[in-house]
């Protein structure tokens, strides 16, 4: 054997001998790491007010262990730790920061025939009596001659007793959600504002309620025009038909699907808007007639009125009372109660056109 041979075999027998020594100093440290995790897993961890308990905690006492183990570290360059936790996680069920994010409700604009019909305030009025135009009698002529009898003419009217008519609503509501949230008491006021006035809008056009009041739809005059069928055409054509009986009609009231109709028509040549723009905004005017949307007045077709021959009399503003009713008290509950009372008038035939 050369040399060179025997220099080899010396390196080989000790790289051999140098590998069993670092696998039995890792298998030891496994064991020493395996066991204090066992310990640790079973024994817990001790605190302060614990009896013999100490002040250090989890972290301070795994650092500690790594001061006492620094040299056995130092050799093997690695470290395994094994968590064990517990099976159900923390969540936001067991604490979380809340902050109130308000209470919602429409407040938009209330549409209804109310808002086409001018009304004023007379406070503790129960009953209105008035005279209803219904037509005229004869008619002016030119007199024959001299001496010979002149046309008579005479207007009539009917006597009309109208009672004042309540619309209102109530709510269920906590004496505890009275107090604790005002937002919430605001969002059920203005909801029970909104549907007083959506019955009061329904009442004004159907009418059929006790006490008696035929409703607008009834009292108004059906009009229709064969050679104008498109609605706002119509609504010209009766503008033309209550000018020419010396009326100045200057509201016409429809639903918002028909007052869509109109603001999305396009012409049939060029394909155009003819509401103009459908990026600008749209009055609310057809041919110089103020436009009230009302959910009540028949798809297709339009309230046309004169609104000088009509009036909405007031005779309790709508108001918000808070009571007692039944067995409340005992279940801390508390009915809120939205009402007004208001007297319609319709002082001329003729001066409304239901326009289809």
């Amino acid at each position: 054997m050369s040399i060179v041979q025997e220099v080899q075999e010396g390196i080989k027998a000790l790289q051999d001998k140098l590998s069993a020594e670092i696998k039995a100093a890792k298998a030891e440290q496994d064991a020493k790491i395996d066991a204090a995790l066992t310990d640790l897993a079973q024994g817990g961890v001790t605190m302060k007010s614990m009896p013999g308990g100490t002040a250090d905690n989890l972290g301070a006492q795994v650092a500690t262990q790594f001061e006492a183990n620094r040299e056995l570290f130092g050799k093997t360059k690695s470290l395994r730790l094994e968590i064990k936790a517990a099976a159900d996680p923390v969540t936001t069920t067991s604490g979380r920061s809340i902050i109130a994010g308000g209470v919602g409700a429409i407040q938009g604009g209330i549409m209804g025939l109310q808002n086409a019909i001018p009304s004023r305030r007379v406070a503790s009025t129960s009953v209105v009596e008035y005279s209803r135009f219904t037509g005229t009698q004869g008619a002016a002529a030119v007199q024959a001659g001299e001496g010979a009898a002149k046309a008579a003419i005479r207007p009539d009217h009917s006597l009309i007793t109208q009672s004042a008519l309540t619309v209102a609503g109530y709510c269920k509501m906590s004496k505890q959600a009275l107090a604790d949230s005002e937002e919430l008491k605001r969002a059920v006021d203005i909801t029970l504002m909104r549907s007083v006035s959506a019955g009061v809008d329904a009442m004004l056009w159907g009418g059929n309620v006790a006490p008696a009041w035929t409703g607008l739809a009834t009292l108004a005059t059906a009009f229709s025009s064969s050679t104008y069928t498109a609605l706002p055409d119509a609504i010209s054509a009766g503008v033309a038909d209550m000018q020419s009986d010396g009326f100045v009609p200057d509201v016409v009231c429809m639903s918002p699907t028909s007052w869509l109709a109109i603001c999305t028509a396009k012409g049939t040549a060029n394909d155009h808007y003819l509401s103009g723009s459908y990026l600008g905004s749209i009055e609310p005017s057809l041919r110089g007639l103020r436009v009230v949307l009302s959910p009540s007045v028949t798809a297709g077709s339009a309230l046309l009125m004169d609104s000088a021959h009509s009036e909405l009399i007031v005779s309790d503003g709508f108001s918000i009372e808070v009571g007692y009713v039944n067995d409340d008290f005992t279940k801390n509950l508390v009915t809120i109660l939205g009402e007004v009372r208001v007297i319609p008038i319709f002082r001329t035939a003729g001066s409304m056109l239901v326009v289809s």
